[in-house]
């Protein structure tokens, strides 16, 4: 009667150590290092960890790390009681190797934590990626500032004169002034617009083909006689801002061609900006614009 008693305690027994030991593992496994992130400090030459799963405070010891085997000098270590998380800071050694290594650490007890590894690569660039994909299209950003002036260019080269440059006087031509063979005296009439902002001093020459000026003599063919118009000498007319001139007379009869007195051209001199045209009948109305001498 007492023997299945007894084994029954003993069965118990073995149970309860079972459990216990089943208790152990699984604290084990839940406080098995863990290295979360390593940091890679070439400036200062440092190699910053992250793990997880400390042991209990009183259960820690010193953190010591390696690098492909050989020891790193620990330069401060920091423990979150709470979390059971750490961060141990080491120096590298000079100079720093390039490739890929072996990280180990240890920081605990003398258990199945005590020392863990993790593969890490220094220095070494990898074969470029593929492109990815363009982007969404971003929003329009706020205008910016006005830059400062920016300095002044080289001066440029000197364009060409323009038809008035130079100042007065201003030389206007109409030529042809007469008719090849014609048997009578056709009308002739000239403008002249100021379109300056000051009174102009003009001067209207009817020249022969060698320069000379005909004003006051008789034009040829007509009867009684008339004379060429125009100012002789350094003789002006006024004329006044935005008034414009009318000369009115007959071109010469040229047949038999070659004699005198034959008008060939039309000078007008003006000190201000003036404007030239002339209406030459023949049968029909002929205007046309008369030509400004270039400097």
């Amino acid at each position: 009667m007492l023997q299945p008693l007894i084994f029954r305690k003993g069965f118990v027994f073995l149970a309860s150590l079972f459990l216990f030991a089943v208790a152990l593992q699984a604290r084990a496994e839940d406080h098995r290092l863990q290295v979360t992130q390593v940091q890679v400090d070439t400036a200062a030459k440092t190699l910053t960890i992250s793990v997880s799963h400390l042991d209990e405070t009183k259960h820690l010891a010193a953190p010591k790390v390696r690098l492909a085997g050989s020891p790193l000098v620990i330069v401060n270590s920091v423990v979150n009681v709470g979390t059971h998380t750490g961060v141990v800071t080491a120096n590298f050694p000079s100079p720093i190797p390039t490739g890929s290594f072996l990280l180990e650490i240890q920081w605990g007890s003398d258990r199945d934590d005590a020392e863990h590894t993790f593969s890490m690569t220094i220095g070494i660039v990898g074969p470029q990626g593929p492109q990815g994909p363009a982007g969404p299209q971003g929003a329009t950003g706020p205008q910016g500032t006005t830059g400062a002036q920016g300095p002044q260019g080289p001066t440029g080269p000197q364009g060409p004169a323009g038809a008035s440059a130079g100042g007065p006087p201003f030389v206007w031509i109409c030529t042809p002034a007469f008719y090849p063979l014609s048997g009578s005296n056709s009308r002739a009439d000239l403008y002249v617009f100021n379109g300056g902002s000051a009174t102009a001093n003009i001067a209207i020459h009817i020249l022969d083909k060698d320069g000379n000026n005909l004003a006051g003599v008789a034009i040829p063919g007509t009867s009684p006689a008339v004379n060429y118009p125009g100012q002789t000498g350094t003789d002006t007319e006024a004329l006044g801002p935005a008034h414009t001139k009318i000369l009115t007379w007959v071109f010469p009869q040229t047949s038999p061609e070659g004699g005198p007195n034959v008008s060939a051209s039309v000078q007008v001199v003006s000190d201000q900006p003036t404007v030239v045209g002339s209406n030459f009948q023949f049968g029909p109305f002929i205007p046309r614009p008369c030509s400004l001498l270039p400097k």
